[in-house]
């Protein structure tokens, strides 16, 4: 039997008691993807709070409204503009030889184009209720309350140095950014798959990435060449971005 790829979903606690959490459902499709192929898992460090996770289910729960909107669009789609482009010409045939204008055509297309258009949404607003698309949503949201937050000794251990960097001084951050230490022991090969997609969505997020062109100032910075003192932004998360960039390193070293 063929094991099921597994995608993660990442609560971590920050020392202010805020939280972020990481997930891979970026469109309704990705998310539909993961329920119905792959094994969704939730890790947390600090354990969260009861009322956070029932924020993020119904969080999901939007999700899957989104994704069976779009599964039954998909599956119906030629069947609705059949009908809707079948409405159109029946009313602009109806328009133009029962009802007589002044200016042919324009009336007719405008009023067959109404219609059409009427005819497609209103069965579209029937397949959201029909059986069908109960089955799925019920197939879903049953799918999302079996979704388990189980404690992750890596998360745990990303909390930990998230909480110095928080506490530390910036210019120890910025040193932390621009030559990481720690070194993370890889257990296995599921808790390196976490932290890899830990890592993933950290640049998908707050789209790291963009930083390397920075990071030269920050050497310079530690390095006493800065021509100028590096002052602290608040559109950048200096602490995770250090825990980001010690992670990425020692990750990047197993290769």
């Amino acid at each position: 039997m063929v094991e099921k790829e597994i995608k993660y979903i990442f609560h971590i606690t920050r020392k202010d008691g805020s939280f972020i959490i990481l997930h891979p459902f970026t469109t309704p499709e990705k998310f539909l993807y993961a329920l119905e192929h792959c094994e969704v898992k939730g890790r947390y460090g600090g354990e969260p709070r009861v009322e956070t996770l029932t924020m993020f289910r119904n969080e999901l729960y939007r999700l899957v409204e989104a994704a069976v909107k779009n599964w039954i669009f998909d599956k119906h789609f030629i069947s609705k503009f059949l009908i809707s482009t079948g409405v159109f010409l029946i009313t602009y045939l109806f328009f133009s030889f029962v009802v007589r204008d002044p200016i042919p055509m324009i009336d007719e297309t405008v009023l067959g184009l109404g219609a059409g258009i009427f005819a497609y949404i209103m069965f579209g607003r029937k397949d959201m209720n029909s059986d069908g698309a109960m089955k799925k949503r019920v197939e879903l949201r049953s799918k999302v309350d079996r979704i388990e937050f189980t404690e992750s000794d890596f998360l745990k251990k990303v909390e930990m140095i998230l909480y110095e960097n928080e506490s530390g001084k910036f210019n120890d951050v910025i040193k932390q950014i621009v030559a990481p230490e720690y070194k993370y022991k890889i257990s296995g090969l599921e808790d390196r798959e976490e932290v890899v997609q830990f890592l993933r969505l950290l640049e998908n997020r707050f789209n790291f990435k963009r930083l390397k062109r920075e990071e030269k100032h920050f050497k310079r910075f530690v390095n006493g060449r800065a021509e100028k003192e590096l002052v602290e932004s608040k559109n950048l998360d200096y602490p995770l971005y250090a825990v980001y960039k010690l992670f990425k390193k020692n990750i990047s070293s197993l290769k």
